[in-house]
């Protein structure tokens, strides 16, 4: 058995290619949901093919996502009550040898899944490993969360010989040769209609961006100035709120085009389309880097080298930067070719040469 633990729909579509060619190849899989993310991250399910979890250790915070350090209080609390009384049935259920935990990246879901499987008896892999920023403030809170799945994990799925040496002399360190996110991106379908008009997407989330209003009226200020396109702001649940109050207080609804966030395949197909793109995901960071979509990554640091000094520029959240990038961002277009190895095949092939989901 081959538990995959997670809770966001970043997860979801990150490990969507690693199960589906493990349920291809006939192994049986488990999903144990945590569900940080709650409708969201079952509308991702469905499209994805994942279908519907087989254990659901939390629901977010009484059904509801997580938005506030409260929720992820009584969340976690949850998750605890939920180890306590299942624990030990889990332990007898499974088998050591050939049951593992797998979690992904650096959610708290992935600190959560490589506990859960210390609690349960099982060894943990940890897929997209050995990312670091260097300074454990940013990103808060994903970089610890980083450093502590990476002490917990048995087998680390590094995504690049950077990652890999981050992971020194710890064992089980295994090359994916990318992350999983671009077998997610070439495995999905789009059914957007465009116009062909050229337009930009702005997507712009993480808890040290969005818990700051004074950044996010200065970007987006910045943005709506400067920009020569139109900007799609594909916004969650998680960050309308703060994303909308700054864009009503500068009066640039008519330049700052707010859309609910988009199904995944549509959203790659929009990212793909784009003239220029503005994020402080690591992932859209990877999958724009797939396509050589010019991209602004604003962030005062990041864990991924994908598309830096090419199709990407990191901001480190300097007004001057963000400036220079939307005046010239057409000189960061550029061709890239397919990748040659997928990552999720390799991740898949060495679960099952350790015996895993036999």
């Amino acid at each position: 058995m081959i538990i995959f633990v997670y809770g966001t729909t970043a997860e979801a579509i990150k490990l969507a290619p690693v199960v589906s060619r493990l349920r291809e190849r006939g192994v049986p899989v488990e999903q144990w949901l945590t569900y940080q993310h709650t409708e969201a991250l079952d509308a991702t399910m469905g499209t994805l093919g994942l279908g519907r979890a087989d254990v659901v250790v939390a629901r977010g915070r009484r059904g509801a996502p997580l938005k506030t350090p409260v929720d992820m209080v009584v969340w976690l609390l949850s998750v605890a009550g939920w180890t306590v009384r299942n624990a030990l049935r889990q332990r007898r259920r499974l088998d050591r040898r050939r049951d593992v935990v797998v979690v992904h990246g650096d959610t708290v879901t992935s600190v959560v899944g490589a506990l859960l499987a210390r609690c349960v008896g099982l060894r943990s892999a940890h897929v997209e490993a050995g990312l670091r920023s260097g300074d454990w403030r940013h990103p808060f809170p994903e970089e610890l969360d980083r450093r502590i799945v990476g002490r917990l994990a048995s087998v680390h799925y590094a995504p690049s010989e950077e990652a890999c040496a981050n992971l020194r002399g710890r064992s089980g360190v295994v090359h994916t040769h990318g992350n999983t996110v671009m077998d997610a991106a070439l495995d999905s379908t789009g059914a957007v209609a465009h116009d062909g008009a050229p337009y930009g997407v702005v997507l712009l989330h993480r808890f040290e961006f969005i818990s700051d209003p004074a950044r996010v009226r200065d970007t987006l200020r910045l943005l709506a100035e400067h920009a020569d396109v139109p900007l799609k702001v594909l916004v969650d649940a998680y960050a309308r709120d703060a994303i909308v109050a700054a864009i009503d207080e500068l009066g640039a609804g008519d330049r700052l085009l707010v859309q609910p966030k988009l199904s995944h395949g549509d959203f790659i197909q929009t990212l793909r389309d784009a003239a220029l793109v503005v994020t402080d995901s690591g992932g859209v960071q990877e999958e724009a880097a797939l396509y050589g979509v010019p991209t602004l990554v604003h962030r005062m640091a990041t864990e991924r080298s994908e598309g830096l000094g090419a199709n990407a520029l990191l901001s480190y959240w300097k007004p001057e930067v963000v400036r220079d990038f939307l005046t010239g961002y057409r000189t960061y277009r550029v061709d890239v070719p397919p990748p040659a190895v997928s990552p999720s095949q390799v991740v898949v092939d060495d679960l099952l040469a350790r015996g895993y989901g036999r």
